[in-house]
């Protein structure tokens, strides 16, 4: 019986957590919609513009994490 009890528990936090995930997912969504909607009609900045407005480093795209190249 305990252990019925503590299996459901755990089925059930886990599909909490999954709900959880899902729902920022979402939200998170749901501010790019929001963001875009306010933008609407405003001229759009390349990535480069946005880089050196904001002093973001260029990405190498061309490099692993470790730093080796990767074959083409």
């Amino acid at each position: 019986m305990a252990k019925s009890v503590h299996q459901t528990i755990g089925e059930k936090r886990a599909k909490l957590k999954t709900l959880r995930d899902e729902i920022e997912d979402l939200s998170d969504y749901l501010d790019v919609l929001e963001a875009r909607a306010h933008d609407l009609g405003k001229a759009r900045l390349t990535h480069d513009e946005v880089r050196k407005r904001y002093g973001l480093k260029t990405v190498n795209h061309n490099r692993r994490r470790n730093g080796r190249k990767i074959a083409a």
